[in-house]
């Protein structure tokens, strides 16, 4: 979890000579104070900005945020108007994207907080848990009806969680590189056998949408099923009246949805309050 520091004394020595102390009065475990410690050692200009910044008590600012592209439109709308309503100065900008693209941002400095798939797979991420994330099979009906060995199917899926089920039904994957394709493939791999793949996208709601009709099976994160702002996997939709979903993985082995950094760099206060509001807000959601 996060933690306190009081009375942490920080000093830092630019490239130029110039001596900067302060005191962290909030700000995350790990995240590299011993960049600060040492008089002797420089660090980037940029981080030395934003530590100005904080010992100063300057509530602007800039917060720069990666969130995977399959749940910006789900969890956003739950974390951002909390914090603008309490930084109504600060820049905020917001990248969306594959997990795995944001993690060389966040790598390279150039984002500040990461919301995505865990585990972030860099050397000095640093990440907690926000949510666990389950992911569905999303199977249209209409193969279900025109094939009497797919309803067979997935009612032996739904107590087996045997991929090999399915392994000669038409699928629609995201394409490589997405994390979601990675998860889909390590199943297959796992079960010894390959997906007969019909199509590929690069967008959930497109696999989705030639899910419901009948182009082929696809997977999907739990977010695009049940959530008040994604309308297209809500009950009741077009969509979900034309599928039928079934979890992928036993509960217990769901993933989860994290929120991390880079500690081997700078975590500003108003990143470092950011991280705390939405740990709150999903420790209160239970």
């Amino acid at each position: 979890m996060l933690h306190r520091y009081e009375g942490k004394k920080i000093r830092v020595t630019t490239e130029d000579g110039e001596v900067i102390t302060g005191i962290a009065e909030s700000l995350p475990s790990g995240y590299g104070l011993h960049e600060f410690d040492r008089a002797e050692e420089s660090v980037q200009l940029g981080d030395v900005l934003l530590f100005k910044s904080d010992i100063s008590g300057n509530v602007r600012g800039e917060l720069r945020i990666g969130i995977a592209h399959t749940r910006g439109q789900a969890l956003l709308p739950l974390l951002l108007p909390e914090f603008i309503q309490k930084y109504p100065l600060v820049e905020l900008s917001v990248r969306e994207e594959s997990t795995r693209e944001l993690e060389k941002d966040l790598e390279h400095g150039d984002l500040d907080v990461l919301i995505g798939f865990a585990p972030f797979m860099f050397e000095g991420a640093e990440y907690y848990p926000l949510m666990r994330e389950q992911f569905y099979l999303v199977i249209p009906r209409a193969l279900l009806t025109e094939r009497a060995d797919a309803a067979a199917a997935l009612e032996k899926f739904r107590t087996t969680r045997d991929i090999r089920l399915f392994r000669d039904f038409p699928f629609v994957f995201l394409k490589e590189g997405d994390r979601i394709r990675t998860i889909a493939d390590r199943v297959f791999a796992e079960a010894g056998c390959k997906p007969f793949i019909k199509f590929e996208t690069s967008n959930t709601q497109t696999a989705l949408a030639l899910a419901a009709e009948g182009v082929g099976i696809t997977i999907c994160p739990e977010l695009y099923l049940n959530s008040n702002y994604i309308a297209s996997g809500a009950a009741g939709s077009y969509i979900r009246e034309r599928v039928e979903i079934c979890p992928l993985f036993a509960s217990d082995e769901a993933g989860y949805i994290a929120i991390g950094y880079n500690k081997n760099r700078y975590l500003s206060r108003i990143a470092s309050d950011f991280i705390q509001m939405s740990l709150r807000h999903f420790q209160e959601q239970g």
